[in-house]
């Protein structure tokens, strides 16, 4: 499967998200590339223009393995909503459930179980999806396999069951036990794993909470600390402002005083003037007088 997934890359030259009424008018979507890009918008324009849900890349890959083969759930989910073939597989057999194990991924495989996926699909060497998760010790895609009822009793073309591939411990333990406890087990272990992922859904929830909380306290913390600088910067401007008056008076004051100090020197040169004025006109007075008496005598 590794070689296979290096086939199913299709590489062409496709753009990322743009603007979806300007996109729907002028570019051309690739959409494999948009798969691969986990471009759930160019993949949706792409198939509303006519694009083959069902093509195959040069791997031979359709869209839906491609897009497991990614890794892309919302692009899984998109195509099985738009009519992929769940049951499409690649020239080695293998079906998108196939690489949903491969991958590890049990919310992809989920969505294809709940798509009709078969869960025993004979894949590449005979290989079911119980075999290829088993082998990559992907505990939670074994579980979720178990509890759809796949067989543990098929032989790859080695002659291997899913059990004697197992790599961890976990899986080869729920194996053993739906092997010999049947549908019972099966019951049982199905429960299991809806209170574990309750359990893990529970506390992601508080986690998410808690960040959202946290978040929620950052985001108070920034709010008072711009706050505080927009205060402090206001109260900068006011002193700034009253640094400014304060000049701006004392230059008038300056003025004015310097305005007064011309006015009384002016002044000052008034009175000289008149005074000037008036003890020569006296002197003159008193030489004319002096005239006429001498003149009388």
């Amino acid at each position: 499967m590794e070689e296979e997934f290096e086939e199913g890359r299709y590489d062409s030259s496709g753009g990322g998200p743009l603007d979806r009424n300007a996109r729907e008018e002028s570019e051309v979507i690739d959409l494999f590339q948009a798969v691969k890009d986990n471009d759930v918008e160019s993949v949706q324009i792409a198939l509303d223009r006519g694009a083959d849900i069902e093509q195959t890349s040069s791997g031979g890959v359709t869209p839906l393995i491609q897009a497991v083969q990614s890794g892309s759930v919302q692009v899984v989910e998109l195509l099985l909503q738009m009519g992929a073939d769940v049951h499409a597989a690649t020239r080695s057999g293998d079906t998108a459930l196939h690489w949903a194990a491969y991958v590890g991924s049990a919310s992809m495989a989920r969505l294809l179980l709940e798509g009709g996926a078969n869960v025993d699909a004979v894949g590449e060497l005979g290989n079911r999806p119980l075999h290829v998760a088993a082998s990559k010790g992907h505990d939670q895609v074994v579980g979720l396999l178990l509890t759809h009822n796949a067989h543990t009793s098929f032989k790859n073309a080695y002659g291997n069951t899913a059990l004697a591939l197992a790599s961890s411990q976990r899986v080869q333990t729920w194996i053993k036990r739906v092997t010999e406890g049947g549908a019972a087990e099966r019951t049982k272990l199905g429960a299991e794993l809806a209170a574990t992922e309750a359990e893990a859904e529970a506390k992601t929830a508080e986690r998410r909470a808690k960040e959202e909380a946290e978040a929620k306290v950052r985001e108070e913390r920034a709010a008072a600390a711009r706050k505080k600088r927009d205060e402090e910067d206001a109260e900068e401007d006011r002193l700034e402002e009253m640094e400014r008056a304060r000049l701006k008076a004392e230059e008038e004051e300056r003025r004015r005083l310097e305005e007064e100090r011309l006015r009384a020197e002016e002044e000052a040169r008034r009175l000289a003037e008149e005074e000037a004025k008036r003890a020569a006109a006296e002197a003159r007075r008193r030489k004319r007088e002096a005239a006429k008496k001498k003149k009388g005598h």
